[in-house]
This record gives structure tokens, C-alpha cells and sequence, in this order.
């Protein structure tokens, strides 16, 4: 018989090959798994998952559910990708990136209270852990607990400095108290980075225009649909902005 992972002949009656040491068993957990990361390095996930899947049913491992629950959100099944989670948090409840991967998942389904339980679990095991503050922050924004939003993207920045995106989500947050001054003063961190999007410019030209700067705004609005010329809401408030006041 052939090795079905490096394809030299070997005996029937070997449970790893002599020459790549694959298992040969199909049975057997590991050459499930082995199986499984040589079809996700290869893009096939769907046999990814199904590896894993059976390796799962051979073995009770965290690291194994784990993987099933990565494999099973990046194909989109939600339920099996908590479910898998939930069995690894289980056998190692204090291992930070399951519960993070399992917030990730319940926001997703748009869970969003069970995914601010995971998030905050997940700082409580590791408060160095700034991924976690990224999306706390986008959970309590679209929960209206607007200022945990904001404290959970300065945290971001305190951590992890190097993650411009969050003077982003600071900049609309901001502007959602209708502190537009602070709020500008985000988006142009941003905008001194290179940064040049046509949202970014929409909600820079916003900002100035209830600030009363209006050559500004109409400088960025502009830019906004430069950049993408179905803006339209930077089209729209440049509309407004043109139009001749009613008599």
C-alpha cells in the first residue's frame, strides 16, 4: 500500500509510515487532524471541517474543538461553530482565544449581549488581549452604550497603538454624542497615516459641515465621491450645501 501523504510504498500492517511519519490509519485522531490542516492549507475547508469533524468524535481535545469551531464559522455554520466552542471552553475554560473566537462567533449571529459576556471573559483571563477591545467596542456602539464604546476603542489604542482603524470607530462614536470637534480630530489621526477611503472623507466633510466649516466640507465631500462616485450621502450633503437658501 501507498502513504496517502507522501506516496511511498509501505506495509499494510505499519500505523505510521517510515518515511513522513503520517498515520495511516484513518481512524486514528491525528491523521485526522494532519488531514484536516493539509486541506485548510490548501483552501478546501468544507473537507477541513469534515476531518476535523470525525477526529472530534475519536477524541476529546480542546484544541480539537477549537479547530472545529474556526472551521465551522469560516463556512458559515454558526451553531456548530458555538457548539464546538462551547465544548473547548469546557475541557480548558481559561484558554482566552476560544472565548474570544466565541464572542466573535455570537456577534456574527447578531447575539450581541452574549458576545459582550465572551469579550469581557476574555479580558478578565488576558487584558492584553486588544482584539477583544476592538469589538467590544462595535458591541456596546451598536447596543447605544455609547460611552463603554468609546472607552473600549481607547483601550484599543492603549494596547495596541498600531491599529489606526480604531481612530475610525472613535471618530463615529464621537460624532454620534455630536462631539464633532473630537470626533474630527480622530478621523484626521487617521487621515495622517495615508488613510484615504471614501467613508472617511464622507464623515470628515460631515463634521465639518456641523461645525459651520464649510469650505473644508465641501473639500472632503468632494473627495468622498472622487473616491467612490456612488457616495451618496457625501452627494446628497453637498446638494444641501449648494442649494440656495428657501426665500
Amino acid at each position: 500500500m501507498k502513504c496517502k501523504n507522501c506516496g511511498k510504498e509501505i506495509r499494510e500492517d505499519f500505523l505510521y509510515c517510515p518515511y513522513c511519519g503520517f498515520p495511516i490509519s484513518e481512524d486514528d485522531p491525528e491523521y485526522l487532524v494532519r488531514r484536516s490542516l493539509d486541506f485548510r492549507k490548501r483552501g478546501k475547508i468544507k473537507d477541513a471541517l469534515e476531518h476535523c469533524g470525525k477526529a472530534m468524535k475519536f477524541l476529546e481535545d480542546p484544541y480539537i474543538y477549537k479547530c472545529v469551531g474556526e472551521l465551522a464559522y469560516l463556512v458559515g455554520d454558526l451553531e456548530l461553530s458555538i457548539e464546538s466552542y462551547k465544548k473547548s471552553i469546557e475541557l480548558l475554560p481559561d484558554f482566552p482565544d476560544t472565548i474570544y473566537a466565541m464572542g466573535i462567533s455570537y456577534f456574527r449571529m447578531g447575539r450581541i449581549k452574549r458576545a459582550v459576556e465572551y469579550f469581557e471573559k476574555c479580558l478578565e483571563k488576558n487584558p492584553e488581549f486588544s482584539m477583544a477591545y476592538y469589538w467590544l467596542g462595535h458591541s456596546y456602539y451598536h447596543t447605544g452604550r455609547i460611552d463603554k464604546a468609546v472607552d473600549n476603542f481607547e483601550k484599543l489604542l492603549e494596547y495596541s497603538p498600531q491599529s489606526k482603524i480604531a481612530h475610525y470607530h472613535l471618530g463615529i462614536v464621537y460624532h454620534s454624542k455630536g462631539d464633532d470637534e473630537k470626533a474630527l480630530e480622530h478621523f484626521k489621526k487617521l487621515e495622517e497615516t495615508g488613510a484615504e477611503y471614501a467613508s472617511l472623507f464622507f464623515h470628515m466633510g460631515n463634521a465639518l459641515f456641523r461645525l459651520h466649516r464649510i469650505p473644508e466640507a465641501i473639500e472632503y465631500l468632494k473627495r468622498a465621491v472622487e473616491l467612490n462616485p456612488k457616495e451618496e450621502r457625501a452627494k446628497t450633503l453637498l446638494s444641501r450645501i449648494a442649494e440656495p437658501p428657501a426665500l
